[in-house]
């Protein structure tokens, strides 16, 4: 007769185990504040999920709207009355206010001082810009070897910018035409050369820093660990301004040229104050001259529609060409 010893299986031998697994169960599902399986949801986890569920997006337009409205207000109101004005035959001088149409439009296509206007306007532009962009990326290009503080050399870059235009209009006049140019160099200040040469002058000095600022912000995107990993490849400065430094600041370059090429191709006060005798005859002027000379208003607005017309097709041109949103 055997006697079954205590913690042992009366069949097996085996020891017999403490039922505790589904009180330890029960004990885990009563309480709350028991961690879930898996790791805890980190802070951008959380973030994702936030964001990524549709219903707890906020639309940014009923902040955006009004700012949306009044830009709106301010710009299609003006254009609206150039456009109506464009289309009558507006003169101060006789008192006719007739509508006309396309007439002005139309006699001003088919007039050979607007073409020679135009043609004046867009070599301005070209030389000036072109000029702007060379001295720009060696100025930013000296900053950024000599490492200087951006923000102190964004103030010193900007200074010519925030003068009046036509400050700076009659400053470079007085010396290109009748003053160190003339006596230093013995050139007639009073010819067309030398009222063309005041006007881009004035325009270079005056858009040159704004135009290293954008620049120099381009260069910031260039990796250094790029252009030393170039130089221990063997590359040459020329491979490497084409191949590195190029392809990250072709946006800004971009940029540059289509905000300088937009803002010469308005410029009033450099062509206007050109010459002691006579401005140079670009679109603004011809619109300043049929409008506040002789008060052709009609004839004025729609040079100034045309003008903002030639502005559109040299921005989408530029933009065709330069391609920004691509290169960024």
């Amino acid at each position: 007769m055997t006697t079954e010893q205590p913690g042992q299986n009366g069949q097996n031998g085996q020891p017999e185990q403490p039922e505790t697994v589904g009180s330890a169960a029960a004990t885990v599902d009563d309480e709350h504040d028991v961690a879930p399986i898996g790791p805890a949801p980190t802070r951008r986890r959380r973030r994702r999920r936030a964001t990524a569920s549709p219903g707890r997006r906020r639309s940014g337009w009923p902040l955006l709207a009004p700012t949306v409205l009044v830009l709106a207000a301010l710009t299609l109101w003006p254009f609206g009355l150039l456009l109506w004005t464009s289309l009558r035959r507006s003169s101060s001088t006789v008192g006719d206010d007739t509508f006309v149409g396309l007439d002005n439009l139309t006699g001003l296509l088919g007039d050979r001082a607007w073409w020679l206007a135009v043609s004046v306007t867009l070599l301005l532009v070209v030389v000036a810009v072109g000029l702007q962009l060379v001295l720009a990326s060696v100025v930013a290009a000296s900053i950024r070897r000599l490492r200087l503080p951006l923000a102190v050399v964004s103030v010193l870059l900007l200074a010519p910018f925030a003068l009046l235009p036509v400050v700076t209009a009659s400053v470079w006049r007085d010396a290109v035409t009748s003053g160190v140019g003339p006596a230093w160099f013995g050139y007639d200040g009073g010819s067309s050369a030398a009222a063309a040469f005041a006007v881009v002058s004035a325009e270079v000095w005056r858009g040159t820093g704004v135009t290293a600022v954008i620049l120099l912000v381009g260069l910031t995107r260039v990796d250094r660990r790029l252009i030393d990993s170039a130089v221990a490849d063997g590359a040459t400065s020329w491979q490497r301004l084409l191949r590195v430094t190029w392809p990250a600041a072709a946006p800004a370059v971009a940029v540059a040229v289509l905000y300088r090429a937009t803002d010469a191709l308005r410029a009033l006060e450099g062509p206007l104050l050109a010459a002691p005798s006579g401005g140079v005859a670009t679109v603004p002027v011809l619109t300043w001259e049929t409008t506040f000379e002789s008060f052709e208003r009609g004839l004025g607005a729609a040079s100034g529609v045309l003008l903002l017309v030639l502005a559109g097709l040299l921005a989408a041109l530029l933009v065709a060409v330069l391609r920004p949103g691509r290169r960024a």
